[in-house]
């Protein structure tokens, strides 16, 4: 009997092996800064766009034990006392297994401050629990209204469904608790995964293509006073249109009928050769 259980968690352990693998497959062919911990909060990867921001370059620090790197970059918040560990997003989204926001000052390995935002959320499987968590932040710098020059019209012509950064992308989205969304860069939904399907009221087969329009109609997004919040500054709008991260607290009608609360973020999906791809949102109700 012993030797089958450590048998299974063998196989457990080995199959989250393969969400951190496909997540860090991810993280390296996306512009958005990501960073990557194991169940123990050991840094475990962070991508190149990651590497202006921390200050140094992956394959220069490699692996960070827990605390180590918490240590490295002295977070702390706007009055510039040190956020305690248990507070830190990554920390929060292990001890928690739940997703947690946050702005805070950090130093990077460069010894430049910089103001950050990020979420932080919990990489989690029914088959393998809790895996580890992944860390998507950006330095906080003036709002660009339009999208980036580097992205050239052709490139925004990318047929989402079939690039390499999207099928990682659901792969990893399906393997996950965690609520995620996707649409291209025209603003049509690629897909959600089965744990967004409770949020939304219905499953994507059911669903199926919907336009961005449509949408907006259908769950009335307001903010918490009741205003309605305009298509445009919807946080996958935010990321798909303006390129640039976005975080939001708001409420909406679900397919169902109900009302809910939710925390939102969302990062434009930019691949390799600065392709649009679209944008990806990561959602999880909040308490009422």
């Amino acid at each position: 009997m012993l030797e089958r259980g450590t048998h299974h968690a063998e196989i457990a352990v080995n199959q989250g092996k393969i969400e951190i693998i496909l997540m860090r497959q991810l993280a390296s062919y996306l512009a958005v800064p990501i960073l990557i911990v194991n169940r123990t909060l050991d840094l475990l990867f962070f991508n190149e766009p990651a590497e202006p921001i921390l200050g140094r370059r992956f394959e220069e620090t490699g692996e960070i034990h827990r605390g180590e790197w918490s240590r490295l970059f002295q977070p702390a918040d706007a009055n510039g006392m040190p956020i305690p560990r248990e507070e830190q997003p990554l920390t929060r989204a292990i001890d928690h297994q739940e997703p947690s926001y946050s702005r805070f000052w950090a130093k990077g390995l460069d010894g430049v401050v910089r103001v950050i935002e990020g979420v932080a959320f919990p990489l989690a499987t029914q088959a393998s629990g809790l895996i580890g968590a992944a860390g998507i932040f950006w330095e906080v710098r003036e709002r660009v209204e339009t999208p980036s020059p580097l992205i050239s019209h052709a490139s925004r012509l990318s047929r989402s469904r079939y690039d390499v950064e999207v099928i990682l992308l659901r792969r990893l989205a399906d393997r996950l608790l965690m609520p995620i969304f996707a649409e291209d860069a025209e603003g049509r939904l690629l897909f959600y995964n089965p744990p967004a399907e409770p949020l939304i009221g219905c499953p994507f087969a059911q669903l199926g293509p919907v336009q961005l329009r449509d949408r907006d109609d259908a769950f009335h997004a307001t903010d918490e006073d009741g205003s309605r919040i305009k298509l445009e500054d919807h946080p996958l709008s935010v990321a798909r249109l303006r390129l640039q991260p976005c975080y939001r607290r708001f409420l909406y009608h679900g397919l169902d009928g109900v009302k809910r609360r939710v925390d939102a973020t969302a990062f434009p999906l930019v691949g390799q050769c600065n392709r649009h791809l679209g944008a990806v949102g990561i959602f999880w109700e909040g308490s009422r």
